[in-house]
């Protein structure tokens, strides 16, 4: 089969236009069908309009579910030895299953993956098969539109609720031996951002610390898909630009899409986002980590939970955050995030303060619990020194101005 040229495009299970992505160097251009409705626009910087929008590569809203890595690298040899290569072939054979209310398809895709019904919550915490996630991608690949460098595949999971079972939808990830006990890594992070008081989707630790999982957060309780955004789409970049620019223009953005509303919740868990970020050493806080959510694109817009929170130092001794602060791409000394707090997000002082003092003790909590899981798995051990280090030196700096290593 020919690699896909032209497909449509549903929001909600309606097709509301034509996308082609003809070879480079000509530009993809969407076009809108006649008469769909505002609320059904693809995107909030792309609004219904008789004109067609034209892009070099995939236009941003479409490019956000492309995978990457691991996934991405299963996914593109699977489809490109039935169908063909591309973004638009790749995006097309995965329809309906991206992340969000916008889909691609074309005809002739057979929905493969589409014979699995789920798997059991419960069985996926407690398998002991190292080898369950090279079973899940098998089962659930062709299902799993999601980016993310990271060993990752979306599946569908049932849980057992007062004699009945619910579906529900997750993210399974996994770790290569490049980057050991990233699910552990990973799932205290996430601990520490609840425990701060961001808003974070469920989230768990398989029973043998291979898996990671959490809840996806783009479907309401009727079933029906939010709208998602990440901030390379905000910024009409595409997911490779997702390491360019700064926390200031990240704010500014999230100011100018966010309903009136949400926004001073959202400025704020943004600065408590990139605080935690700073504090557990997250070189990976890039623009496609951030997004917003929303029923329809011109109703109310708030800021997504928090989500891939990790410690990445544990890996890249030397590694640097993801997007610069003040126009610089260090480990800032306090005063930056301060100064980031106020004049970027418009918080007070007191809420400034408030927010340090809360990080600080459960950065200290949260490395005690890191220290008793490190004591019963041997494997976690030297991951997790690094990360109680970190922890307790970032807590110390909020507390005493400088960390310890500086005494």
């Amino acid at each position: 089969m020919t690699s896909v040229r032209r497909a449509r495009v549903e929001v909600s299970g309606d097709v509301v236009g034509d996308l082609s992505s003809p070879e480079r160097p000509e530009p993809s251009v969407f076009v809108y069908r006649e008469g769909v409705p505002e609320r059904s626009a693809v995107s909030v910087t792309m609004p219904v309009s008789e004109a067609s929008y034209a892009f070099d590569g995939v236009h941003p809203i479409f490019a956000q579910n492309l995978p990457e890595g691991y996934l991405g690298d299963i996914i593109r040899k699977h489809v490109a030895k039935l169908y063909g290569s591309g973004d638009l072939t790749v995006l097309a054979a995965l329809g309906r299953h991206q992340v969000g209310r916008v889909v691609v398809t074309a005809d002739d895709f057979s929905g493969e993956g589409d014979e699995h019904e789920g798997e059991s919550l419960g069985g996926l915490l407690a398998a002991k098969d190292d080898a369950l996630f090279e079973e899940l991608v098998d089962k659930y690949a062709l299902r799993s539109g999601v980016s993310g460098v990271q060993p990752k595949v979306l599946v569908p999971a049932f849980i057992s609720e007062k004699s009945t079972l619910r579906t529900e939808g997750y993210i399974v990830k996994t770790w290569g031996d490049d980057y050991p006990q990233l699910a552990a890594n990973e799932y205290f992070c996430m601990s520490l951002a609840r425990e701060f008081g961001l808003s974070v989707p469920d989230f768990y630790l398989s029973d043998n610390g291979r898996l990671f999982i959490m809840s996806r957060f783009d479907r309401r309780p009727d079933g029906s898909w939010l709208g998602f955004e990440d901030a390379c789409v905000l910024q009409g970049l595409l997911p490779e630009d997702k390491y360019t620019g700064s926390y200031e223009k990240l704010a500014k953005t999230l100011s100018l899409f966010l309903s009136p509303q949400h926004r001073r919740e959202g400025l704020r868990s943004l600065f408590r986002s990139v605080l935690l970020s700073w504090a557990v050493r997250n070189g990976d806080a890039h623009l496609k980590n951030f997004g917003m959510l929303y029923c329809e694109p011109f109703g109310e817009r708030w800021l997504a939970p928090t989500y891939d929170i990790v410690s990445t130092t544990p890996y890249l001794k030397r590694d640097v955050p993801a997007l610069t602060l003040a126009g610089r791409k260090v480990w800032w000394p306090l005063s930056y995030l301060k100064n980031f707090a106020r004049q970027s997000c418009g918080l007070t002082m007191g809420e400034v303060s408030t927010d340090l003092e809360l990080l600080a003790q459960k950065l200290t909590e949260i490395a005690d619990q890191i220290d008793s899981y490190t004591t019963k798995t041997r494997a976690f051990s030297q991951v997790g020194a690094a990360m109680s280090q970190t922890f307790r030196e970032s807590g110390h700096e909020i507390t005493f101005g400088v960390r310890p290593q500086d005494i």
